[in-house]
Parts: C-alpha cells; structure tokens; sequence
C-alpha cells in the first residue's frame, strides 16, 4: 500500500475525531448557555411578579382613623414613708470613709493604726 494513502487516512481520521470533540464541546457549552438563560428568565419573571405583588398589597392598604372615648380613671397608690428609720453614728462615718477615700475618726479617738508593710 502506498504510504501517502496511509498518512492521508491517519489524517483524516484525526480530523474526524477532532471534529468530533470540537462539535460535543460546543454542544456542551451551547447548552450551559440556554440553561443560564432560562435561569435568568425565571428569576426576572419571578422579581416582576414580587413587585407586581407587594404594589398591590400596598396599593390596598387604606388607612383607618379611629377616635376613642372612654372615662378617664385615677387610681390611688399609697407608698409607705419611713419616718423612724435612722443611720447610726458608726454608719455615717463608714459612709463619710467610703465617699473619700480616707481612714474615718472614730468616736472615742482611739482608731486602729495602720500596719507598715514595704512597699515593693
């Protein structure tokens, strides 16, 4: 057989199968296309039909105006005020000692001193 016949079939095969390829991959493609486009389509449509819808909805919606009448009524609250309650004299010092921040005299004069611990 002559080589030429065989070079020009092994050639042609290649471009068949090529061809092939090429021709599935763009079918492949063309159909991710369509399928994208549709998907598109449906939500257009579906965002158009939410807007057609809330219009409507507020498009409906009437505004009521209503006056009420009633007696008005008063209640009577009693709160207890403590007239006897008193602070000793031992509880205003500890809290003139708490507002300052400094060591309150005590009454008789005689406090505790204050331990000399070192300072680090």
């Amino acid at each position: 057989m002559n080589p030429y016949v065989l070079l020009a079939l092994f050639v042609g095969w290649g471009a068949s199968v090529g061809g092939a390829g090429w021709y599935g991959i763009g079918i492949g493609e063309d159909r991710i296309i369509a399928k994208q486009a549709s998907d598109d389509q449906i939500r257009r449509e579906t965002r158009e039909d939410a807007q057609q819808g809330a219009a409507a909805a507020i498009a409906a919606n009437k505004p009521i105006n209503n006056t009420i009448v009633q007696k008005v009524q008063h209640e009577i609250r009693t709160e207890r005020i403590y007239t006897d309650c008193r602070v000793p004299a031992t509880g205003m010092q500890l809290a003139n000692q708490a507002i300052t921040g400094q060591p309150a005299e005590l009454s008789g004069g005689v406090g505790v001193s204050t331990p000399n611990t070192p300072k680090r």
